[in-house]
């Protein structure tokens, strides 16, 4: 049988894998690069707004992936620097069908629950196991959704500053650093809390550019630079 072709945007995640296994410093620890899955289509996004009366922008139609499976575990093995990742995507019109995490934990609020019972999740580090992942919130009558980091660290839902095409792009950026997600909530970097945190996303900013030189990180430059303020 005959596999489907990918889209110019499949190909650009494809590059993200061969840029993380063909970078020098950089070992790739596990990777999932499956076919493209044949169910994924974007009558999906029709059934959504059918049944649940969720309709999805059509901007969202055009930046997602439809490999059964795509991402990278990552690490720096220069002994001098520690930088580490991971990301796994999994097709948003089947994303969105899923059930949503379950938030038992005491916790959580009850406000937090109710927020979550919307979370369909896009982005998550099964490798690692660290529990965290990102999440997109579906709402009646919310055309472009609001994106989540649920922080295994916290215990702590944060709303990221970026919509789910701006998150993809961010990603591809980044490569799935840990953590990286801070550098779009309100999440308080210069607090002691975080301390771990902001020497990771300027431990990013430091490798990476340098790593991935056809790359502008300017832009992650000037937010993580406000968020530090």
């Amino acid at each position: 049988m005959e596999l489907e072709e990918p889209t110019a945007y499949e190909e650009g995640w494809l590059r993200v894998l061969d840029e993380l296994r063909d970078a020098p410093g950089i070992e790739v620890l596990n990777e999932a690069r499956d076919d493209i899955d044949l169910m994924v289509e974007d009558s999906s996004f029709d059934d959504l707004a059918e049944w649940e009366g969720v309709e999805l922008g059509r901007e969202l139609r055009h930046a997602y992936v439809r490999f059964s499976q795509l991402g990278s575990q990552w690490r720096i093995v220069d002994t001098h620097q520690d930088l580490a990742g991971e990301f796994r995507l999994s097709p948003l019109p089947l994303a969105v069908h899923e059930d949503p995490p379950e938030f038992s934990s005491s916790l959580y609020s009850d406000e937090q629950r109710e927020i979550a019972s919307g979370f369909r999740v896009i982005d998550s580090s099964p490798f690692t196991g660290t529990g965290s992942f990102v999440a997109m919130r579906l709402q009646v009558g919310v055309t472009n959704p609001e994106i989540w980091f649920s922080d295994h660290r916290t215990n702590t839902l944060w709303r990221m500053d970026l919509d789910y095409v701006e998150y993809m792009e961010n990603l591809r950026l980044t490569k799935g650093v840990f953590d990286w997600q801070h550098a779009f909530t309100e999440a308080p970097l210069n607090d002691e809390e975080f301390i771990g945190v902001a020497r990771e996303l300027q431990a990013m900013l430091e490798i990476l550019p340098s790593v991935f030189p056809d790359h502008d990180y300017a832009p992650l430059h000037a937010r993580l630079a406000e968020r530090l303020r």
